[in-house]
């Protein structure tokens, strides 16, 4: 109700917030910066990606409006570490291995679903909707929780009981195929010396023991040093299948309930 109130209605704060933002921010600019989150809207990407999905060259004003994007943290930059070869070094790392996603929920819920609808919400046609029934609704909603658990990584490391000052690397991981070996993307994946945990982020209604077959196709992909173990965890918001608990399919199984749980 307060999502339909607030996004849906054509006196809703957060209907029009979407063009006071870029407005007030980017001034003369704000077009190039709207049409950039555009193309994130549906996940991360490469320089190159953008590029074409904009029509603008890579460096430049592109390299700029992303710098600024990231700085105002609207978007996150991410960078996979080669884990074969231990903790990659940011500075070395080539600007093509970066990748670029959408760290501000409300955007990415404008973008998707207040926007292309604007017309109608004006005429009151979207007063009484289902959120639940709006396009690709689990898969949205999917990357506003990852990207929930991406900017609380400090809350997960509680949860998995790991110093922070242990971890190496925490962040999406992105392995791209070769002759030698598989491509996977991991949603989070966090190093630390000894170990590598494999973090399956999941939000659906209903968590079907498909889960236990995504996470190990990735863990026969993944490429990691000899002498580093790999721990598997699985972070949702849902009902499991009774048999991922059952069977203790993974090391650790983090519900959303315990994320955010504010301690006295």
């Amino acid at each position: 109700q307060n999502i339909a109130q607030l996004c849906f209605h054509p006196s809703g704060m957060l209907f029009n917030e979407f063009d006071s933002i870029f407005s007030d921010i980017f001034h003369r600019r704000a077009h190039t910066y709207r049409e950039i989150v555009r193309a994130l809207v549906d996940g991360s990407k490469g320089v190159d990606e953008i590029s074409q999905k904009v029509g603008r060259e890579r460096g430049g004003s592109l390299s700029q409006a992303l710098l600024e994007l990231v700085s105002a943290g609207f978007v996150a930059k991410d960078v996979s570490p080669r884990l074969s070869e231990g903790l990659t070094n940011s500075k070395s790392s080539s600007s093509r291995q970066w990748r670029y996603r959408l760290s501000d929920n409300y955007l990415r819920f404008y973008l998707k679903y207040v926007e292309p609808h604007r017309a109608q919400i004006i005429k009151g046609r979207f007063k009484s909707i289902a959120l639940e029934q709006l396009d690709q609704w689990d898969t949205i909603m999917g990357l506003q929780f990852e990207n929930l658990v991406l900017e609380n990584l400090g809350v997960i490391f509680k949860q998995l009981r790991i110093p922070q000052h242990t971890v190496l690397y925490a962040g999406p991981y992105r392995q791209s195929k070769t002759q030698r070996k598989q491509g996977c993307q991991i949603d989070l994946l966090i190093q630390t010396k000894r170990s590598v945990y494999l973090c399956e982020i999941k939000f659906k209604s209903q968590i079907s023991t498909s889960v236990i077959q995504e996470v190990d196709r990735k863990i026969a992909a993944l490429k990691l040093p000899k002498n580093q173990s790999i721990r598997t965890v699985l972070i949702y918001d849902g009902q499991l299948a009774p048999s991922i608990e059952e069977d203790q399919a993974f090391d650790f199984l983090i519900p959303a309930s315990e994320l955010f749980v504010i301690s006295g």
